[in-house]
């Protein structure tokens, strides 16, 4: 595929929605990075304080920090969803389902548009992981 667009071989989505989806990536890429921006900074302002801070305050300071820092994975989760998807778009096979190999639902792809497996595809993952069959699911941010 050297050479070629990999955007005019895809099969069911057109040019122009797959700049759609690649404008919403971009869109939700650059929000989480000013969010994670504000948590760090935000973060570093308490870390300056505990100093001087009570045990109430510092374990309320602390708990504030643990939320910052899991919403921070969680962000770098999703960035690194993004940065996939970008990837599957380079290489020609976004919106198809990991799991199936079938297309995505555009209304998916709408909603969440770094999705890597269809509804019905990340049904059957969740049950699997119910019955403890199932492997960690990237797909659950």
């Amino acid at each position: 595929m050297a050479g070629q667009d990999p955007l005019d071989n895809h099969e069911f989505l057109t040019r122009e929605e797959l700049e759609r989806f690649r404008e919403l990536l971009v869109e939700e890429r650059d929000k989480l990075l000013v969010k994670s921006a504000q948590l760090v900074k935000a973060g570093n302002i308490e870390l300056d304080k505990n100093e001087m801070l009570d045990e109430v305050d510092l374990a309320s300071a602390t708990t504030e920090q643990n939320l910052t820092f899991k919403l921070l994975d969680r962000d770098r989760k999703l960035l690194q969803e993004i940065e996939h998807a970008f990837e599957k778009m380079k290489n020609g096979e976004y919106g198809f389902c990991e799991g199936t190999g079938e297309p995505i639902p555009k209304r998916r792809l709408e909603v969440r548009p770094w999705c890597r497996h269809s509804v019905k595809y990340k049904e059957q993952l969740e049950r699997m992981k119910k019955s403890g069959r199932g492997v960690g699911d990237e797909d659950e941010i």
